[in-house]
């Protein structure tokens, strides 16, 4: 695959959410992050607590309108970004997303083979169907070599184990969750 970033010395710092979605099979992003949007500061200042790489807890949203949804996060800090599970409510069956977060810090330092480790752990949870893998994984690789190193990125992989009328909740709690986590990793790096 070659390089997995180019260089664009003095490039703007951006967020880059891209998405997949299990039930209608469909690609999006890059969708632009405000820096400035929706980070919990409950949520860093938990993480900012915990001892080793992990943490797992509950987590509650309500969109305008909606009534309130609880989820619980599973977070794992790896080397060179962070992988979290969404699983909503109670839900044994899966998690709804499984999402990536790269911040430009780690860029540098982003596994080669980062695309084809994040869809197969996404696939050994059921969050993604085989057929769909090499597609999402292709997908994933041209985003990160598209972009420039200077952006951060969020890969978020829907798996339709959600009820499509709360999507908005959900939306707003990866996004809240990938804003949460940025900074964290930024200061544990």
């Amino acid at each position: 695959m070659g390089a997995l970033t180019h260089t664009d010395t003095g490039a703007k710092r951006s967020i880059r959410l891209y998405g997949w979605d299990s039930r209608t099979g469909t690609w999006s992003g890059p969708t632009g992050l405000d820096s400035a949007g929706r980070a919990s500061t409950r949520l860093l200042n938990t993480l900012r607590t915990v001892q080793g790489r992990s943490w797992f807890g509950p987590l509650q949203f309500a969109s305008p309108g909606e009534p309130p949804a609880r989820f619980f996060v599973t977070v794992h800090h790896l080397e060179d970004c962070a992988v979290a599970m969404v699983y909503c409510g109670d839900s044994k069956a899966g998690p709804a997303e499984v999402l990536a977060v790269i911040p430009a810090e780690f860029r540098s330092r982003l596994r080669p083979e980062f695309a084809f480790e994040f869809l197969a752990f996404a696939s050994f949870l059921g969050g993604i169907g085989e057929s769909a893998a090499i597609t999402v994984q292709d997908r994933i690789a041209a985003a990160i070599e598209e972009s420039s190193a200077a952006d951060s990125m969020v890969f978020s992989l829907c798996t339709g184990l959600w009820p499509s009328d709360r999507d908005p909740v959900l939306s707003q709690c990866i996004e809240t969750i990938a804003m949460s986590l940025l900074p964290w990793l930024a200061e544990r790096r």
